[in-house]
């Protein structure tokens, strides 16, 4: 307790000046992010300026700081274009010495990044692995509720020899992601999402041009899609790949799937892959192809309710000859004449 109010912990925007007093053991991916962040950050006070102008893309960072040191970094970042939904990431230590325990930091920054984002925030999301039960229950102390399990993929250490240089039969196809291919996608994306987590991450299918990168695009039968690689948001440290299906399965993935994974080792070489939990007949074609099974991850997620107004209501002690005074004639009712027949 003396030491917390001798080096009181500080959680600031990410600034020039934390970045020169960063440890010297900080990696360099780690570095390289936080420098993009910076930039994030400056881009994301002009789009929650204009909102109606500018689609919400950036990040915002906030630092920890133990007596001037930065200890920690928290990322977070809009969900869909709209900015009603914000993503927490995980918070990222940075190899410094600290007084204060590490659950404190991150709880801090936690708390403060909650208040991050425009008065148009109105749900948050954020993606812990399932069996970290501290990330877990600190994440459920804020306020989330589990909403999907993912399964994570590590990928294989080379590409499959037999299906090199092989195309695809059957009259299927691949196509990157378009403004076309991305409403053919957005049914699929959105099957398998229930209403609960469709109203918490309000997205739309202008959304998934944003999740466009290398190796990710949607494999065609003619003119449906059958199942589509988009860009992870679980992390902006890792590339990570997410594989959408229908919710039915379709026998022809099981010829054209192998030659996609294929395809994306040897061309985007992603650090792993995501799919649903539950998804027997796509992990076995995974398996197949060498893909290792790895940790299972849980998507959570928050709503910011706000309080609407009180309508003013009708005072219950006016008299009842009050109310209906307007309803009482003034005058003796004068007869209608009547145009009809006598």
């Amino acid at each position: 307790m003396a030491d917390d109010l001798l080096n009181p912990l500080r959680i600031e925007p990410l600034n020039p000046q934390h970045l020169t007093k960063l440890d010297s053991r900080v990696a360099s991916t780690e570095l390289l992010g936080l420098q993009a962040s910076l930039i994030g950050d400056w881009l994301a006070q002009l789009e929650q300026r204009f909102p109606d102008l500018l689609p919400s893309r950036s990040p915002r960072c906030l630092v920890a700081l133990d007596d001037q040191q930065p200890v920690s970094a928290l990322v977070v970042r809009p969900y869909n274009r709209r900015g009603s939904c914000w993503s927490l990431e995980r918070p990222q230590p940075l190899n410094a010495q600290s007084t204060h325990s590490a659950g404190r930091i991150e709880r801090a920054l936690l708390q403060q990044g909650l208040q991050l984002g425009s008065p148009h925030v109105c749900s948050w999301v954020a993606r812990c692995p399932a069996a970290d039960t501290h990330a877990v229950s600190q994440l459920r102390e804020l306020g989330f509720q589990p909403l999907r399990p993912y399964q994570l993929w590590t990928p294989p250490a080379s590409t499959t020899p037999d299906l090199a240089g092989q195309t695809f039969a059957g009259g299927l196809h691949w196509e990157s992601i378009n403004r076309r291919t991305a409403q053919l996608l957005w049914p699929i994306e959105q099957g398998g999402s229930f209403s609960h987590l469709r109203q918490i991450t309000d997205r739309h299918w202008l959304d998934l041009l944003d999740r466009r990168g290398p190796g990710c695009g949607v494999l065609m039968a003619k003119d449906a899609v059958l199942a589509g690689l988009v860009r992870s948001q679980s992390s902006s440290h890792q590339r990570l790949l997410e594989i959408l299906r229908d919710v039915a399965w379709d026998d022809r993935l099981n010829h054209g799937l192998p030659v996609v994974l294929n395809n994306v080792l040897q061309n985007a070489k992603p650090d792993g892959l995501i799919t649903a939990l539950d998804d027997p007949p796509l992990h076995a074609i995974l398996q197949q192809q060498g893909w290792s099974q790895g940790e299972e991850q849980l998507l959570m997620g928050r709503n910011m309710w706000r309080r609407q107004p009180t309508p003013r209501q009708i005072g219950l002690s006016r008299p009842i000859d009050d109310m209906l005074g307007r309803l009482r004639p003034q005058q003796t009712p004068v007869p209608t004449p009547s145009l009809g027949r006598r």
